[in-house]
């Protein structure tokens, strides 16, 4: 009995083209979409909040909505630039009109715009960061529990947009260069 040389499959022929199945190593199958399509969820739902921030702070800090207008992506700065909630409100409304384009882009799993939400997302993440800083330095810890919210949520979509394996979800399936185990076109048969 004679054995096919090493590196051929198990019916002797040549490795061409993608394993059957069954064959793949660990880790090497088709990737699933489902992190794509996660990632894109996940800013849907931030785009959402920061829309609802907006519109809730749109008339200012009045009654029991200190909460939200805490909240808003650029209320700390709003004190130092403007002296009123406008600032906040435009660009809450900014980043929730761009994050929730971008995010339903995203479903037809095009890489370049993980990217740009990506970047988005680090900006968001990085101002909350500020936002909890100079909360608690102002005696702001009864209005904070909501900023804590869109931090940890701008954080798990930022996250997830920069893994290695959303970025494999991103890549559209590709044709096989031919049947396994049989030699691609223009390659002549090896016996």
């Amino acid at each position: 009995m004679s054995y096919p040389p090493q590196g051929y499959g198990p019916q002797g022929y040549p490795p061409y083209g993608p394993p059957p199945p069954g064959y793949a190593p660990y880790g090497y199958g088709r990737p699933s979409t489902a992190l794509a399509y996660i990632t894109a969820i996940v800013f849907v739902v931030c785009g959402v909040l920061a829309l609802i921030l907006a519109i809730v702070g749109w008339r200012g800090v009045q009654g029991d909505n200190q909460i939200m207008v805490a909240a808003m992506v650029g209320a700390a700065f709003s004190e130092d630039l403007t002296g009123n909630f406008d600032f906040a409100v435009s660009l809450t409304m900014s980043v929730a009109c761009t994050t929730m384009t971008f995010a339903l882009l995203l479903f037809a799993r095009l890489e370049f715009v993980r990217w740009i939400l990506a970047v988005v997302g680090a900006l968001t993440t990085a101002y909350y960061i500020y936002a909890i800083i100079w909360l608690l330095s102002n005696d702001g810890g009864e209005v904070i529990a909501m900023v804590l919210v869109s931090w940890l949520l701008w954080l798990a979509a930022t996250v997830l947009a920069v893994l290695p394996a959303t970025g494999r979800a991103m890549r559209r399936r590709q044709q096989p260069a031919g049947m396994p185990g049989y030699p691609p076109p223009g390659y002549p048969p090896q016996y």
